[in-house]
């Protein structure tokens, strides 16, 4: 019987070699509203005989950052509108945003590599979570307003009085939507005033996820009139009783001594 070898030669700069190189960035991810986000390129084999010649950032064909052979960061800050440094350590590039503004959201950033053993890339797409801040809620000589600020993506705001949702279109809804130079949407809307006791809450309710996100409470100027009005009344009788329970300890103290 005749056995046959087979010897399988591979080249340094062969395929093969090449598929053990590897580059893994960071999977999907959700930034909070106003918190750092950091974005990890990763050289899998920077230990196996590799040199790294280039690494870089990229926000669609946009170049955010670089690092050459010997360690030094170069960083195109015009090209995004957030604040953002890279960081470069041991075969790994990290891109971070301070925090990340609606106009990032979204698009796709890549890492490209190159090295004695070819060229390589990978992206990732980093999501904005919903965002909406309370700004301002006050009574106007219209209705109850409020303001929302730093929203992202969009929403729609709902006025409620008690259990009732009045946006069904029983009393009049002004809505006005704006956006800021940073990307973020303001929605500012009022209500046209109704005699009812009680306060009105305003919410801002997500496009997206169809929840509510934020929400704050108006009182009625007549609610707060009559708490007023019936505090300030029982404290009168609360002084009346009192000069009642003097007087009478006046008259019997005389005859207490006797």
């Amino acid at each position: 019987m005749v056995v046959k070898y087979h010897f399988i030669f591979l080249a340094l700069n062969g395929q093969p070699w090449a598929s053990l190189v590897k580059l893994r960035v960071s999977p999907k991810i959700t930034a909070k509203c106003g918190e750092q986000v950091t974005l990890n390129c990763n050289t899998s084999s920077v230990h196996h005989g590799m040199s790294i010649k280039l690494m870089q950032w990229f926000k669609e064909e946009t170049l955010l950052c670089s690092v050459d052979s010997k360690g030094n960061i170069t960083a195109l800050h015009r090209a995004s509108l957030s604040n953002f440094t890279c960081e470069y350590e041991d075969g790994r590039l990290s891109l971070i945003f301070k925090k990340m503004l609606p106009p990032e959201s979204g698009k796709k950033y890549t890492c490209k590599q190159r090295s004695n053993r070819g060229a390589l890339n990978e992206s990732t797409k980093p999501e904005l979570q919903e965002c909406g801040q309370i700004a301002e809620g006050k009574l106007t000589t219209m209705g109850p307003s409020c303001t929302f600020k730093h929203v992202y993506p969009d929403g729609n705001v709902h006025w409620f009085h008690g259990s009732r949702n009045l946006s069904d279109g029983s009393l009049k809804q002004y809505t006005g939507k704006s956006v800021d130079e940073q990307g973020w949407l303001t929605i500012h809307s009022y209500l046209e005033w109704n005699s009812s006791h009680g306060p009105y809450k305003c919410s801002l309710k997500s496009t997206v996820s169809d929840r509510y996100i934020a929400s704050m409470l108006i009182q009625n100027p007549e609610s707060q009139k009559s708490g007023r009005a019936t505090h300030s009344n029982g404290n009168r009788v609360t002084a009346r009783e009192s000069t009642r329970t003097i007087f009478c300890l006046l008259i019997l103290l005389p005859v207490i001594f006797k």
